[in-house]
C-alpha cells in the first residue's frame, strides 16, 4: 500500500458546504458577546474577533480587565490543531497511513498526563522525556488502533506520534517553538513539551493560523473533517471525551468536527482549550471565530466527570456559538 497518500475512499469523509453564508450585522454579534443575560456572561472577561480569509471584521473585549487582541495566553487544547497542521504541511499535503490514529486519537499509546509528570514539566525536559514518564517508547506500530477503533482524548497520542514519526523527541520547549513557526503563519512558544496542549500565543497569531486553513495557504485546510471517528457517548462508544455529553461529536486530524445542525453558524471545525480558548472555523471555510481567554481559576476541581457546560472550555464554546448566530443571522443572542 502506498503510505505517501490517503485514500480517499478510505478517510476523506466530510461534506464542504458551497454556500457562502454573508456576515448580515457584525453589530448583532458585538451586542451578543457583550450581553449579560446570556452564555457569554459567564465568559467575563475575554476577547473575540470573527473574520474571513481577508482578516479580521469585527472583535472587541468584553469585561473588566479583558485581555486584547495582542494578549499572549495558554491556549491549551488548541496546541492541538497546530501540531496536526504542522504535520500535513512536513508530510507534503495529506498524511500517511499510519499518522491517522494519532491525530484523530484512535491509538493505543499509553495514557500520558503531562500536567501530574514532573518530567514533562520541568525546564530542560524533551518530547522524548516526556514520553518515558509513561513508559511510551515506540515504535508506533505498537500503539495500533483496536478494532475496532476507540477514541480516547488525551495527550500520548501526539506526544509519541512527534517522537517517533516526526523526529522531534530531543526537543525542547525552544525547538519545538521554532520547528512549528518554520512551517505556520503564527508566532508561538510553549511552556512545557507537551504537543497536546502547551502552546502560548495570541488571539492575532492564532487568527493567522486559520486564515491560512480558509485560504488553502496550510495543506490542512484541504483536510478539515476528514479521517473523522465518533468522539462522544452520544454517537458510539468512546474512551474519555471533554465534549457536551449529549451531542454526536466527531474528531478528526487533531481537530473537532461539531455537530452539523444545517444553519451556516452550525458544525464547523474547533480545537477548544482547557482555560476557555476556543477557535472555530465555519464548515465552508468562510469565517472564522476566536472566543480569547485564560482562566485558570476556572478547572481548579475539575475532573474527567465534570460536565462540559461547566467548564471553562464548554462555557466559551457556548458562548462562542451565540456570537456567530448573531453575526450570520443579524439577530442579538440573548
Amino acid at each position: 500500500m502506498n503510505n505517501g497518500l490517503v485514500g480517499m475512499g478510505l478517510v476523506l469523509c466530510a461534506a464542504v458546504s458551497v454556500a457562502q453564508p454573508v456576515a448580515r450585522d457584525p453589530e448583532a454579534a458585538r451586542l451578543t458577546a457583550r450581553s449579560t443575560r446570556n452564555a457569554c456572561a459567564d465568559v467575563r472577561p475575554f476577547y473575540w474577533e470573527m473574520g474571513d480569509a481577508g482578516g479580521k471584521v469585527v472583535g472587541d473585549s468584553v469585561g473588566l480587565l479583558a485581555p486584547g487582541a495582542g494578549s499572549v495566553m495558554n491556549i491549551a487544547s488548541a496546541s492541538k490543531w497546530l501540531y496536526g497542521a504542522y504535520v500535513l504541511e512536513v508530510r507534503g499535503g495529506a498524511p500517511r497511513l499510519a499518522d491517522i490514529p494519532f491525530l484523530n486519537f484512535t491509538s493505543t499509546t499509553p495514557l500520558l498526563e503531562p500536567a501530574e509528570e514532573s518530567d514533562c514539566k520541568a525546564l530542560l525536559t524533551t518530547v522524548h522525556g516526556c514520553n518515558l514518564t509513561r513508559n511510551i517508547t515506540g515504535p508506533l506500530v505498537d500503539y495500533a488502533p483496536a478494532s475496532p477503533p476507540r477514541f480516547v482524548y488525551q495527550p500520548g497520542h501526539l506526544e509519541a506520534h512527534a517522537d517517533y514519526a516526526m523526529n522531534l523527541g530531543a526537543s525542547g520547549t525552544l525547538a519545538l517553538a521554532s520547528a512549528l513557526e518554520s512551517r505556520l503563519p503564527l508566532d508561538l512558544s510553549y511552556g512545557n513539551v507537551n504537543l497536546a496542549g502547551g502552546a502560548k500565543t495570541s488571539a492575532t497569531e492564532y487568527a493567522r493560523f486559520l486564515r491560512g486553513l480558509m485560504s488553502g495557504g496550510l495543506k490542512l485546510g484541504a483536510f478539515l473533517g476528514t479521517a473523522s471517528v465518533c468522539a462522544s457517548p452520544a454517537c458510539g462508544d468512546v474512551g474519555y471525551s471533554p465534549w457536551f455529553s449529549n451531542e454526536p461529536v466527531r474528531y478528526s486530524l487533531a481537530h473537532w468536527v461539531e455537530q452539523d445542525q444545517g444553519p451556516a453558524h452550525s458544525g464547523g471545525f474547533s480545537s477548544a482549550g482547557l482555560f476557555g480558548f476556543y477557535p472555530w472555523v465555519s464548515k465552508d471555510k468562510s469565517t472564522y471565530l476566536i472566543v480569547a481567554r485564560e482562566d485558570m481559576l476556572g478547572v481548579v476541581g475539575q475532573t474527567a466527570t465534570t460536565p462540559a457546560e461547566q467548564t471553562p472550555s464548554g462555557k466559551s464554546i457556548l458562548c462562542g456559538r451565540l456570537i456567530r448566530e448573531a453575526y450570520f443571522t443579524g439577530r442579538v443572542q440573548d
